[in-house]
């Protein structure tokens, strides 16, 4: 057996001992005594427990110097003895090293820092430890759970996450939790917690606690700040780990605290509001400290509670001894859990524990920063607001703090009378010359409630009148978190005179708040009222210039994860056959599109009892002229809808073919496909080769239809081939538009778009579409945790079937995108449909779990449901 031996700058992971903080008695408050890392003690008795040659190694410690009590540690359902301490090391993703990326102690603590492994290393820093913590009395204060066991599942490595569950006691809770350590990567490292605490006796919270945001605790961070540049005890200087933080208050906000700034010792928020983001921020912003680089670190919700009843609190002690942890930060529950508690209650909440080099800019950490930003609002600016004559509606404009720095925010009132519109203008003297770029990008967020429409819009100046060109966005403002939209100049559309937005003289930007009611349209109508929408970073960049890979990327194998998803897919289906969409959903619905996934999963993985129960299912539910409608009861078959979309009945008929094509026997399998062939191609217009309807992706999927539905129907799919080509392929940004003259970016026209392509031998083409969506589509989560692709511009919020969609057609970074899905996926198998929930922009995520991204996962992973004739990656 060998010992792994941690660098001197590592073995400061052990712990140390907090002293007793005893606050003003005025004050009524006190800090009760808690173990946190020791700066340079060395765990003792350290033996490795895992080395999979994978990349992955685990070792545990016997002892540690502030551990008393260690656990009982599970590796693969055997039992490896008892540990202080667990250390987990990765191979950095660039250096030739496998650094210490987490810690996890038998007291609740938990270290994390980045992968990379640069020289000097990247010590650890600020702790996090487990919740919840409470004080059931004014001097009582149970502040970390004692863990007793910690089991350890490796069987999902290297690429799926690290799956560990935890058992422990913190005073009257006992307390489960399950912890998943995702791939690391050199820019981040992170944890996911799914917390479940159990009262064990009758708990009440003290009143006095309560009111100071600190009676319970449901999850810490543990930090230490003396100064920023001066000396401290030990003969160190520039003594702290972290030295500010930050989150999003309810009217989305940014709060922001230098520690420097701080009473000591004191509250570090005055009367803080609740969270409004999912967020809250440790920061080290300098990169310097008396240890070196410790990482910023970040505890992130998976969702907000709809009471909005978390609120941020923490505490500064004052000290001059370096191994004092006298910062801690926490997420306080204000509602009924900060009350009281029975015997046998129990609460849940999950969440991300994040660590990297620098403060968390999503954006700017995925390189979503490109171009030019011709407006920031740190400096002067001529804007102002712009309200219509004559309408009873109100406005103003206001600085704020942003994400990072300032921002600005429209302030408004549109009352409730359709066409009522409120606007915030830019101008530009002279005029800018954004020529060498093609899309206009911004940071915005707008209002929990107001869910209106926008209009974005540039200007170009004229003799006698402006020409004034914009794109809508309907019912929106309600996307709450900052993210980035995205505009092509290309659909930036003319309003007043002109044919065609000219970049080189904009004399103006202008974002419009409007109220649009038309129930015709089938979108929500907006509510008015009063609202607001914040801006920042004004940017345009050129995508037409992007670099374009020379290859494909091919996604390495994760078998355990595919196995999980296929096994998962089957326990939705039901008796008839069907499936159920969406794990979460109260009523029964089996959507068209999921249940051709799913037979493709099925008749890949050969489970055929599974797959011609699916058949049988399609052939029942098929209407007489060959079609499908969109969605059915899955407990009684019967359609919940009208509607026949092209894109799914294609996409059932593709299903039957790829289930044929793999060795499927059911005798209505390709009766009931050449049925759907047959519909398909009576909706092709004759005079052009195209479906009736604008649609770039019906006409995708239509061809995919035909061409794998045998020859009887070439004739067909060559004319939707010629038709793709000359009225929907954009030669000059590389792209498939969204219509025929339709410039909105799409995700599911660039993917399925790009398998297309490559079938017909179009290598580079369908290179260029994949490379087109990773430039205009890619976003973060709301809380920086993990990161995909949207379905159309916006982007929105992250929708994880399109990155399943991306990942299997071979796109650039398939396989980072595909460990974004992994991290994500259930130990049961399931994928949820996004990390966020939104609906509005025309798309719809949520954080249920579903048949679609689920099998998508599937398909990037096993080389389906385009298969490149590459070697199974899947058993």
């Amino acid at each position: 057996m060998v010992t792994l031996i941690p660098r001197s700058t590592l073995a400061r992971a052990g712990r140390r001992h907090l002293r007793l903080v005893q606050i003003a008695l005025t004050c009524l408050l006190a800090l009760a005594t808690a173990l946190t890392p020791l700066r340079g003690a060395a765990q003792s008795n350290c033996s490795v427990i895992y080395n999979g040659g994978n990349g992955w190694i685990i070792d545990m410690c016997a002892s540690d110097p502030g551990v008393a009590r260690p656990m009982a540690i599970v590796v693969g359902g055997i039992a490896r003895g008892n540990a202080a301490v667990v250390r987990i090391y990765h191979k950095s993703q660039v250096s030739p090293g496998s650094p210490q990326v987490a810690v996890i102690y038998a007291s609740g603590f938990i270290r994390l820092k980045p992968n990379a492994d640069p020289s000097p290393p990247i010590p650890f820093g600020s702790s996090f430890i487990l919740g919840p913590a409470y004080w059931p009395n004014a001097s009582t204060y149970y502040h970390s759970p004692q863990l007793r066991r910690l089991e350890i599942d490796t069987a999902w490595l290297p690429r799926a996450p690290l799956r560990m569950q935890a058992s422990g006691t913190n005073g009257a809770f006992n307390i489960v939790y399950k912890l998943e350590l995702p791939f690391p990567r050199d820019r981040q490292t992170r944890l996911h917690v799914t917390q479940t605490y159990t009262a064990a006796a009758n708990i009440a919270i003290d009143s006095t606690r309560r009111a100071q945001r600190q009676g319970f605790k449901l999850v810490q961070i543990s930090s230490m700040f003396i100064n920023e540049s001066g000396a401290c005890g030990g003969g160190h200087t520039n003594c702290h780990d972290s030295n500010a933080t930050r989150y999003i208050g309810p009217d989305l906000v940014r709060r922001q605290v230098a520690f420097s700034t701080l009473q000591r010792p004191g509250f570090i928020f005055n009367t803080p509001p609740p969270l409004g983001s999912t967020w809250l921020d440790a920061l080290h912003t300098d990169n310097i400290s008396w240890q070196g680089n410790t990482p910023n670190v970040r505890i992130a919700l998976d969702a907000l509670p709809l009471d909005h009843t978390l609120t941020p609190q923490g505490w500064i002690g004052a000290t001059a001894d370096p191994n004092d942890d006298n910062v801690g930060l926490w997420l306080h529950d204000d509602g009924a859990a900060a009350q009281s508690w029975s015997p046998g209650q129990v609460g849940q909440t999950s969440y991300w524990l994040l660590a990297q080099d620098n403060p968390p800019e999503p954006w700017a950490d995925l390189g979503l920063r490109s171009g030019q930003t011709f407006l920031n609002f740190e400096s002067s600016y001529n804007c102002f607001r712009v309200l219509p004559a004559n309408l009873p509606v109100t406005g103003s404009v206001t600085p704020i703090s942003g994400y990072t720095g300032r921002a600005l925010r429209l302030n408004y009132n549109l009352g409730n009378t359709a066409g009522n519109w409120a606007q915030i203008r830019c101008n530009f003297d002279p005029p800018l010359d954004l020529s060498a770029y093609d899309h206009l990008r911004l940071d915005w967020r707008g209002h929990p409630v107001a869910a209106n429409s926008v209009h974005i819009g540039l200007v170009n100046p004229g003799v006698s009148q402006e020409y004034i060109f914009a794109s809508e966005y309907r019912h929106v403002t309600h996307h709450v978190w900052w993210g980035q939209l995205v505009i092509p100049y290309k659909s930036l559309l003319p309003w007043t005179g002109g044919t065609r937005f000219d970049p080189h003289r904009v004399s103006a930007f202008f974002v419009s708040v409007l109220l649009i009611k038309d129930p015709a349209d089938g979108i929500e109508d907006d509510v008015g009222g009063a609202g607001n929408i914040a801006i920042d970073n004004l940017n345009v960049y050129n995508v037409k210039s992007r670099t374009v890979p020379a290859a494909f990327e091919t996604v390495a194998p994760s078998p355990v994860a595919a196995n999980a998803a296929a096994s998962w897919l089957a326990a939705q289906q039901q008796s008839n056959g069907l499936l159920k969409s969406w794990k979460e959903e109260e009523v029964c619905l089996s959507h068209t599109y999921d249940q051709a996934l799913a037979l493709i999963v099925f008749a890949h993985r050969r489970m055929w009892v599974r797959a011609n129960a699916l058949v049988g299912a399609l052939s029942r539910t098929q209407n007489t002229d060959g079609s499908w409608f969109q969605s059915h009861n899955c407990s009684t078959m019967d359609a919940t809808t009208n509607n026949k979309w092209a894109g799914d009945i294609a996409w059932a008929s593709y299903a039957l073919s790829r289930y044929l094509a793999l060795g499927g026997t059911h005798p209505q399998a390709a009766t009931i496909r050449n049925r759907a062939a047959d519909w398909l191609r009576r909706q092709i217009n004759q005079a052009n080769g195209c479906l009736f309807g604008d649609s770039t992706e019906g006409n995708i999927d239509a061809w995919w239809s035909l061409h794998s539905a045998g020859l009887a129907y070439a004739g067909a799919a060559n004319q939707l081939k010629a038709c793709l080509l000359r009225y929907y392929w954009d030669e000059e940004l590389g792209r498939f538009k969204g219509g025929r003259n339709g410039w909105q970016p799409y995700l599911d026209n660039q993917t399925w778009g790009a398998a297309f392509l490559r079938a017909i031998g179009e290598q580079e083409k369908a290179r260029r579409a994949l490379s087109y969506a990773r430039a205009v589509l890619r976003l973060p989560a709301q809380g920086g945790q993990l990161y995909g692709f949207d379905g159309q511009a916006g982007p929105w919020s992250v929708w994880n079937e399109g990155g399943g969609q991306y990942a299997a057609v071979g796109g650039a970074g398939a396989n980072d995108l595909v460990l974004e899905l992994l991290a994500q996926q259930r130990s049961d198998g399931a994928v949820p449909g996004s990390p966020d929930n939104f609906r509005g922009g025309g798309v719809w995520t949520t954080r249920w779990h579903g048949v679609a991204p689920t099998a998508w996962l599937y398909n990037a992973l096993c080389d389906e449901p385009f298969p490149q004739g590459l070697p199974s990656r899947c058993s």
